[in-house]
């Protein structure tokens, strides 16, 4: 006769895994690595963002190590030389052999994302470490020997020393106020008083408000080394790339040639290497892998003083509201600046009017984000001045408005119009403030 207790619960052992993996991210382990035989500034970022015992394959451990001790005697590391390392060393053939080594250098889209590769790997290191020091402290728990007291405070002692693990380096003593403000600030101009290196600046309009003529005329300016608003004072010239997402190749060569003869004019002609420029007038989705290795390749290959790219709503393919896809816009563009150290010039619409009766807001369109984004925010707005404004004999004048406010000062001008050897001059009102500059109406004649 059976009973109650004799038979067995009906269990569902379908959602019970018989073994879990232990977190790792095996293509994370082999692009931190290969982007290490690419270029010296990955291996750099890599060293410093990773320990060994952090990478899950033992041979990508070996691989690793092999790459620090190369590097730390001033040894050139690429696939060859580190394949007759690990052959030296008898290590080879555990570390994959001589096609491995190869096969790391293809699976790495960017050698530009080395560092985050690393950090993927640490991470997934630490939550192995995370996992065996819960284990230990189960058992730990279960154990009838040693003090309670004892055993807890070994537990956050080993538990902070995770925590900590690898961040050493981040922890210099913080700076005494006293000796922080004696550091002597140095600008690093790209245009002396105007634009500093690393300068994040979105420009907008309305639609044929100019914004994108402007920008045309900076790169050729810059690359020219020619002030953009004062075009009879040179400065040094700089490398330019421009990414141009909305204009296809014909209409860009017809907007840019009167611009590269107005330099030329000026003997001061743009010379070969200092300007790139390509076209995509499908845009970009820099929400992509595909389209952000895309830009960090001519990142990486032209190393650009400054990097004009957009508009900002051909940058993604989603919704342009989306605070998300904006973010991730801008890390790109903010992983291009710190990759060549440069300059983004940006453009963005402005919304459309509000049936108010007001002025049309210069804000950029779309996600707020840029608006807290860049350091700089400008807008190009039409002048009251009705003579101005119809453009009456080609001229037309426009006030450049800050829509948040500047975090450091700059030698922007307040007016500009259109000259007749560039698109755009600074010029000051008939009426303007002979002390503040301010116009109401920004009168050119």
């Amino acid at each position: 006769m059976t009973t109650a207790t004799d038979i067995e619960p009906d269990i569902d052992h379908g959602d019970i895994p018989l073994e879990r993996v232990p977190p790792q991210d095996f293509d994370a382990e082999q692009c931190a690595l290969g982007a290490c035989l690419l270029t010296k500034t990955a291996l750099a970022e890599v060293r410093d963002a990773v320990e060994a015992a952090a990478f899950y394959q033992h041979r990508h451990q070996l691989i690793f190590n092999a790459i620090v001790h190369m590097d730390s005697r001033g040894l050139a590391v690429d696939q060859i030389t580190l394949g007759k390392y690990l052959a030296d060393t008898g290590d080879l053939i555990r570390a994959g052999g001589t096609q491995y080594l190869y096969e790391l250098v293809r699976a790495v889209p960017t050698a530009a994302n080395g560092e985050h590769y690393a950090e993927i790997v640490q991470d997934r290191g630490l939550r192995r470490s995370l996992i065996e020091l819960g284990t230990r402290m189960v058992q730990a728990g279960y154990s009838t020997t040693g003090e309670t007291g004892d055993l807890i405070e070994k537990a956050v002692a080993e538990t902070r020393d995770l925590r900590d693990r690898g961040m050493a380096s981040e922890d210099l003593p913080t700076e005494d106020i006293l000796d922080f403000v004696k550091h002597e600030d140095v600008y690093d101009w790209v245009v002396p008083g105007l634009l500093e290196r690393q300068d994040r600046l979105i420009l907008t309009a309305s639609e044929g408000g100019g914004k994108s003529t402007l920008l045309r005329q900076m790169s050729v300016t810059l690359a020219a080394g020619i002030h953009p608003f004062r075009t009879w004072e040179t400065i040094d010239p700089v490398k330019v790339l421009t990414l141009d997402c909305e204009n296809g190749e014909a209409a860009s060569r017809r907007k840019f040639r009167p611009l590269l003869a107005s330099a030329e004019a000026l003997e001061q002609p743009v010379r070969r290497g200092q300007f790139h420029i390509e076209c995509r007038p499908a845009g970009l989705d820099l929400t992509r892998p595909s389209d952000r290795a895309w830009v960090m390749r001519r990142i990486e290959k032209i190393k650009p003083d400054v990097l004009i790219i957009g508009p900002v709503y051909r940058l993604h393919a989603g919704n342009p509201n989306d605070e998300e896809l904006a973010r991730k816009v801008s890390v790109v563009i903010d992983e291009a600046r710190a990759t060549a150290g440069c300059t983004v010039l940006m453009e963005a619409h402005a919304p459309h009017g509000n049936n108010m009766g007001g002025p049309r807001s210069l804000r950029p369109l779309g996600s707020s984000l840029w608006m807290r984004w860049p350091e700089f925010g400008f807008g190009l707005r039409p002048v009251e001045d009705e003579k101005s404004a119809q453009n009456v004999e080609g001229a037309r004048g426009r006030r450049v408005v800050p829509w948040r406010g500047s975090r450091d000062e700059r030698e922007w001008p307040q007016f500009i119009k259109q000259g007749e050897n560039w698109p755009w001059i600074s010029y000051k009102p008939i009426d303007a403030d002979q002390f503040s500059g301010y116009s109401e109406t920004g009168a050119i004649w």
